[in-house]
């Protein structure tokens, strides 16, 4: 089962949206931020009257993980592709890469018509993803890529 790249690239995927998912919620709690992910996601699929509702969240939930464990996978690749060497690098690499390309691009404009964002949510949206892209490094190493190198 762990032998194969892209079950890995999953759980390391959802493994590390968790720790995203926490410092969002950290800093919501704290005040730095007004929303949490699963409403910024939800952007792309409901009205903004319906983005307070639990339904929400829900629908946000499932699109991040999907996403999540979709970009697991493809840093998996790239590790198992490019090697491990600095892999903390490429996974702080990869974060910033995912917060420009997807929350900046293709979430940027709905979300800003839709939940509109303080400079402190913008900068949470930032830490979480170096935070996702690092955890991404981490559970990779935990798992140890090494032996998934040797699967054809």
């Amino acid at each position: 089962m762990y032998k194969d790249k892209i079950f890995i690239g999953v759980v390391i995927g959802i493994l590390a949206d968790g720790v995203k998912l926490l410092t969002n919620y950290v800093l919501y709690i704290l005040g730095f931020t007004k929303v949490v992910f699963w409403q910024i996601v939800a952007t792309r699929f409901i009205q903004k009257e319906y983005l307070y509702n639990k339904l929400a969240y829900l629908i946000g939930a499932i699109a991040d993980i999907t996403v999540t464990s979709l970009l697991g996978v493809v840093f998996v690749y790239i590790i198992y592709l490019f090697g491990s060497e600095n892999l903390w690098t490429k996974g702080l690499g990869f974060g910033l890469v995912v917060w420009v390309g997807l929350f900046g691009t293709l979430l940027g404009q709905t979300v800003e018509d839709k939940l509109p964002q303080e400079p402190t949510g913008v900068i949470v949206t930032l830490i979480a993803h170096i935070i996702f892209g690092l955890a991404l490094a981490y559970f990779t190493k935990l798992l140890d890529l090494n032996r998934v190198k040797e699967i054809k």
